[in-house]
């Protein structure tokens, strides 16, 4: 029997991303912990061909340093409009010196001449979770639109730019208590709790 801790590691550096995971996971009673806060995994670079390769590359190697749960997550903003950039590499869009409102500036400048009904868009997430008993991968999508302009104060990344469609409202107007309900994170990893909190034996 394997115990299942409350705390699982998760291999990321980022503050806003762990914050909002961690949010997510509150009503389950679970929490994400930086594996970085207690070992030294090193970067490991996102070579895979899926958002399902790298997270699980990430996943693989927390749990190779650690010998613990760890969690891997990789994902990304799909534009219909331009044949689903930046996908895959929704983190270095632009290169590694444009800043999250470089890149949020130049989608609206790649998509200045495209009308509101064509500006379809999703936000793709898997968390890929490794441990002693295997590997498991869970997914979670979000349906929306591109702004016509940055909007709103909140979260972090592209949330100034995707509306989501029952609201009318970018991700950074909701706010993180509604984009926590709706998210493709908040998707992905309330699987990967549920399926967590399923496993009668633990194993």
């Amino acid at each position: 029997m394997i115990e299942i801790p409350q705390s699982i590691y998760i291999l990321s550096k980022n503050p806003g991303k762990l914050k909002e995971i961690n949010d997510i996971l509150r009503p389950f009673s679970f929490s994400m912990r930086s594996i970085y806060q207690d070992y030294s995994p090193g970067d490991v670079p996102e070579t895979g061909s899926s958002y399902a390769e790298n997270a699980l590359l990430k996943a693989r190697r927390g749990f190779e340093v650690s010998g613990k749960f760890c969690v891997g997550e990789d994902s990304g903003l799909e534009i219909d409009a331009l044949d689903g950039a930046p996908g895959l590499y929704s983190a270095r869009f632009g290169g590694e010196l444009f800043s999250t409102q470089d890149k949020n500036e130049r989608i609206l400048e790649l998509l200045k001449d495209i009308p509101p009904k064509q500006r379809s868009a999703r936000f793709v997430c898997v968390a890929a979770l490794a441990w002693e008993g295997g590997e498991r991968l869970f997914e979670g999508h979000c349906e929306g639109w591109i702004a016509q302009e940055t909007r709103g104060q909140s979260g972090f990344g592209y949330d100034p730019i995707f509306i989501l469609p029952p609201y009318d409202q970018t991700f950074a107007e909701l706010g993180e208590k509604i984009k926590n309900r709706f998210s493709h994170r908040a998707l992905a990893f309330r699987k990967l709790v549920e399926f967590l909190l399923s496993k009668p034996d633990n194993s």
